[in-house]
């Protein structure tokens, strides 16, 4: 974690991972990604923080850093132009969410939702599923094993599951960070979500169902989180991504919910070691030839 302060108060926080982008071959060569940061909400900060995260990084040595902020609108456009100015090069690829606004009241809310949407609601409360929220860890474990089968019957890979059960432990234990939001149906779990929330937003960051049982429990998980999320006196939940133009599969069950989409700066990278850098370019030149030729060959 890199954190920067100003008169006692957190003003820039970064959640950073290293990443080994020539593999187990060249191990010593890493690099840094920050997701969906570095949050700073400033833009004489978010340029000292940044400045002195590539310092510390060279120090590290550092091949390279990359971040991914959820930073919109007029912010954005400023930043890009200051984090030209200071090396940063941005990455191809779009980036954008669905956010929805909690400022009606619960009726107008579900009334604002697509038709399907709220039938699938009732019939889902209709048809006996209840939803809890997480209170232990042999929760945590239940939904951890339904989000692994799921994405084993998909054949995608979805995040670790130690991972995440990692991080639904840390999130049973202070409830008010987030919650786990778990469908019931006579007994058995059909589905789960997992909110987090920071400040005046919360985030849908993992989801999980279950193709057995009689009622779909999705939009159901969804509706109680964003109710919990209004209690919480959030004014924003966002559903954690959505890729434009798609018509089916998550991006129809979100936009169930909210046609409302948020763009952010893509993401962007500097290079701190050029030397580094330049042999991962080339170990990636030759894994990227070696891969063609596996599949060329008869």
């Amino acid at each position: 974690m890199a954190l920067l302060r100003r008169q006692g108060q957190l003003q820039w926080y970064a959640h950073c991972g290293v990443l080994y982008p020539a593999g187990r071959v060249l191990r010593p060569i890493r690099a840094l990604r920050v997701n969906r940061g570095p949050i700073c909400d400033d833009l004489e900060l978010m340029e000292i923080g940044l400045r002195q995260l590539v310092a510390e990084s060279r120090k590290r040595r550092i091949a390279y850093v990359e971040i991914a902020p959820e930073w919109t609108g007029d912010f954005a456009e400023s930043a890009s132009t200051v984090l030209a100015q200071n090396g940063w090069q941005a990455l191809p690829g779009a980036r954008s969410s669905l956010r929805l606004d909690l400022n009606p009241d619960l009726e107008h809310l579900f009334a604002s939702f697509r038709k399907t949407t709220r039938n699938s609601i009732r019939q889902a409360e209709g048809g006996g599923i209840k939803v809890t929220i997480a209170h232990d860890e042999t929760d945590c474990r239940d939904f951890v094993r339904l989000y692994a089968t799921m994405f084993s019957q998909k054949r995608i890979h979805g995040d670790d599951s130690d991972f995440v059960f990692r991080k639904l432990r840390w999130l049973v234990a202070d409830q008010g960070r987030g919650g786990l939001f778990l469908a019931w149906e006579d007994g058995i779990l059909r589905g789960g979500a997992a909110i987090f929330r920071s400040g005046i937003r919360c985030w849908y960051v993992w989801g999980a169902t279950s193709k057995d049982g009689n009622r779909s429990s999705g939009h159901l998980l969804q509706w109680q989180a964003i109710q919990w999320a209004k209690e919480q006196g959030c004014l924003e939940y966002d559903f954690g991504g959505v890729r434009e133009g798609i018509k089916t599969g998550p991006a129809l069950f979100k936009t169930g919910f909210c046609d409302r989409v948020v763009h952010f700066l893509p993401p962007h990278r500097h290079v701190v070691s050029e030397g580094r850098y330049r042999i991962l370019n080339v170990v990636s030149g030759v894994r990227r030839r070696l891969w063609r030729q596996s599949f060329e060959s008869p």
